[in-house]
């Protein structure tokens, strides 16, 4: 009783600050998102273990990580206990999604083992119950989050883009993003401003991806996750997620656009900058986060597919 599943990374362009339920994982605001072909997530699930284990990158996984585990196979009806192995293609726990891909991935795998057939609604619900943003890597493409389940709104070729990865540092961040949204939430004086935020942006980004509108949709981007980290550093106490490499990387890319090369950022709860651009800028882009200080690599994505299990 196995099965290897393998999901996506995704960044969102109208983000998930703010849970409005805790106990389900429900966000305050919908959210979308596009996954990342190249930050990838594998997780094998063995059904019938001896215990419950989960080890993530050769490490043994935290108390926390293999709770959430766990509720999501009793969720899932899977009573048998599991070894889980889980390998990331990128930083584990630095502000790129880890625990959407791997959750999603985890989701997909323990079905799969225990024989189930289950709908991309089903497993999306799923994954939610092990990290919000998992529910996103379930459909994958182009999705919206907004309550128990994400659906794709649009397939990953929707938009002819590319998302440059600035990898700024590879160190665990101090405060996980579930904490930083209660601390967000309970003491920012921003954080309904933010949610009331999300609520506009959310249609006119849906508008903007129908049409194809790469720059106006990038800019909307950009503006949504500065004002997102605004929110979280004016919690108490301030939440900074950034780096000074994340600083050199944001002015990089105004220089770019200064000289005709258009290019904007969506920074997570990390240091990491992710530059959204057009498939043809995509190298100028690259070379231009690679000569930032503090950049230890750059990863370029195209938009990808759904969670899936591995033949």
């Amino acid at each position: 009783m196995k099965a290897t599943a393998v999901a996506h990374a995704n960044i969102a362009l109208v983000k998930y600050w703010g849970k409005r339920d805790e106990a389900l994982i429900l966000p305050e605001a919908a959210s979308l998102s596009v996954a990342l072909d190249r930050l990838v997530t594998t997780t094998t699930v063995y059904l019938g273990a001896a215990d419950d284990s989960l080890r993530i990158d050769g490490r043994h996984a935290s108390a926390g990580e293999l709770r959430r585990a766990r509720a999501v196979l009793d969720a899932a009806g899977i009573r048998e206990r599991a070894r889980i192995e889980s390998r990331n293609d990128f930083p584990t726990a630095a502000g790129l999604a880890s625990s959407a891909s791997g959750f999603a991935a985890l989701a997909v795998a323990a079905c799969a083992a225990a024989g189930q057939n289950r709908s991309s609604a089903e497993l999306s619900a799923l994954a939610r119950l092990g990290s919000g943003s998992a529910a996103r890597s379930v459909p994958g493409g182009w999705a919206v989050w907004s309550d128990e389940v994400a659906e794709q709104v649009a397939p990953p070729d929707q938009v002819p883009m590319r998302l440059v990865v600035a990898v700024c540092g590879e160190t665990r961040k101090a405060v996980s993003s579930r904490d930083g949204m209660r601390q967000s939430r309970d003491t920012s004086p921003y954080h309904r401003a933010w949610i009331e935020q999300c609520a506009r942006d959310l249609p006119e980004a849906l508008q903007l991806l129908r049409t194809r509108d790469l720059a106006a949709l990038g800019a909307l981007a950009e503006r949504n996750a500065l004002r997102m980290h605004a929110d979280a550093l004016a919690a108490d106490p301030p939440l900074l997620y950034w780096q000074p490499a994340t600083v050199a990387c944001l002015l990089a890319l105004l220089e770019l656009r200064a000289s005709g090369v258009a290019a904007w950022a969506t920074i997570d709860a990390g240091p990491h900058l992710v530059a959204i651009c057009a498939s043809s800028d995509a190298g100028a882009v690259e070379g231009r986060l690679r000569s930032v200080p503090g950049v230890t690599e750059v990863v370029v994505c195209a938009p990808a597919g759904a969670a899936r299990v591995l033949p």
